[in-house]
């Protein structure tokens, strides 16, 4: 391979990179102080600046940003593993399961309902446009999330939730790579058992990992990690070995960025002599994330997104009626899920199941209830479940992933094919993507106006 000449960019690439990136900044602050969704910002410029309506960046910048933006969304779920309350998390695992496991199952069940028995899709259409509208944007999902809602139960479970579906969303994209490689006999079991089986070892192994790690740092060996540039080197080294390790082993990447900032969180949240990572992170990578990286990621979504074919396929424009509709029921589908957080019990706010009154805190041996020392702040019942239903929403990068695999099953013969399948699904991800960090916005901003007053 022989080495790349360096020669000075031409004006035209220089201003083109230059604007794009304090565009996307620029269009971050405007969204975020109209519609209280920033992150809609930069979605919009990178549709703008790719290939599909103006092209101004070329394919390999894209490329580029591409790449960027996933260290970017790599780096907001390590830091929302950091800032989880590792004790809320084991005792809601199984409300963020039920939360999970119907906002996967409902996208396709009613997509199978809506797209073969009213749009005349083929079955194996309409799993394959329920299958992409069945995962949650992590990335969406994490940003409108502030850290400060991050730990709080319903922020907890609508972490976990998330992850949950990018798991399923790997499963699904393991099926349907089969599909549209050799048909509906010849999917292996362990393509979809790998996964689960993987991700499973790793929500085992690593909590045992960390207790042993815990107990080594108490032991006075972390006594060397005082040094920032130590704590630096702990982040990334934790961060890189997690995600390469889940990569490989078969798991989703971003469940291992995750695992390692709970890790480290759990790691060091005993009394010792090493100051938390978290520290490292929030002082050199943070602004990093929110300057450049994270506008980076969402803009890269924009520049992915087949614009064209939204409007017209084959000459008629019935897919824009169809796209609305079918994203309107993708976002009730993902929407319902949020009734879980007032049908589940909550012993630590004194619910039962259905919202019925009991005893708040825990019962000894004796039959005493011993009151809660001090309730983390939460949202309401009614608002729990709005913010959990409506951050579900959005779709974004699984999506887009997933819909990019099942092409051939879509109607995608070629590249630059257009079909209306294929359009429907694009037109429920951008409006649900859209949609949904809209209404978190404008619900998280109303909720902190009210406790401001």
């Amino acid at each position: 391979m022989t080495a790349i000449a360096y020669t000075t960019p031409e004006i035209p690439l220089i201003l083109a990179v230059s604007s794009f990136l304090y565009l996307i900044s620029v269009a971050e602050a405007v969204f975020a102080r109209f519609i209280h969704a920033g992150l809609l910002g930069p979605l919009c410029i990178g549709i703008l600046y790719g290939s599909e309506v103006s092209g101004i960046l070329p394919d390999a910048l894209q490329s580029t940003c591409i790449t960027l933006g996933y260290i970017g969304l790599l780096l907001i779920v390590f830091e929302a593993g950091l800032s989880t309350n590792i004790s809320l998390l084991f005792d809601n695992i199984l409300l963020s399961c039920a939360v999970a496991v119907s906002g996967m199952a409902l996208p396709v069940a009613l997509s199978m309902l809506l797209l073969h028995f009213g749009y005349r899709y083929s079955p194996l259409q309409a799993f394959a446009a329920g299958a992409a509208l069945s995962s949650t944007s992590l990335g969406t999902t994490l940003t409108v999330l502030k850290p400060a809602y991050r730990g709080t139960r319903t922020g907890t479970v609508l972490m976990a939730a998330a992850l949950l579906d990018d798991i399923g969303g790997l499963v699904i994209a393991a099926i349907l790579a089969q599909l549209s490689a050799y048909g509906a006999t010849a999917i292996p079991w362990y393509v979809v058992a790998r996964p689960i089986l993987v991700s499973f070892g790793f929500a085992v192994g690593v909590p045992v990992l960390a207790v042993a790690s815990r107990w080594v740092l108490r032991r006075g060996v972390g006594a060397g990690l005082r040094a920032p540039g130590a704590q630096l080197f702990v982040v990334v080294a934790t961060l890189a070995g997690f995600v390469a390790g889940a990569k490989y082993a078969g798991t989703s990447e971003l469940f291992g960025a995750y695992l390692a900032g709970a890790y480290l969180t759990y790691v060091f949240s005993a009394p010792t002599d090493a100051p938390a990572p978290i520290r490292a992170f929030q002082d050199h990578i943070a602004p990093l994330v929110q300057s450049l990286l994270a506008p980076l990621f969402f803009a890269s979504i924009g520049s992915a997104l087949p614009i064209r074919s939204l409007g017209a396929v084959d000459g008629s424009h019935r897919v824009v009626w169809r796209g609305l509709i079918y994203a309107l029921l993708m976002g009730a589908a993902k929407a319902l899920v949020g009734l879980w957080m007032l049908v589940w019990p909550d012993r630590g706010a004194g619910r039962g199941w259905f919202g019925r009154r009991v005893a708040r805190g825990t019962r000894d041996e004796d039959g005493d209830v011993t009151p809660p020392t001090a309730p983390a702040p939460d949202f309401t019942p009614t608002r729990s479940a709005l913010l959990v239903g409506l951050a579900m929403i959005a779709r974004g990068e699984i999506a887009l992933m997933v819909a990019e695999i099942a092409r051939p099953l879509l109607g995608i013969a070629a590249p630059g094919d257009a079909a209306e399948p294929f359009a429907v699904v694009m037109w429920a991800t951008l409006l649900n993507t859209a949609g949904g960090a809209i209404l978190v916005g404008v619900l998280l901003r109303e909720r902190k106006s009210r406790v401001d007053d």
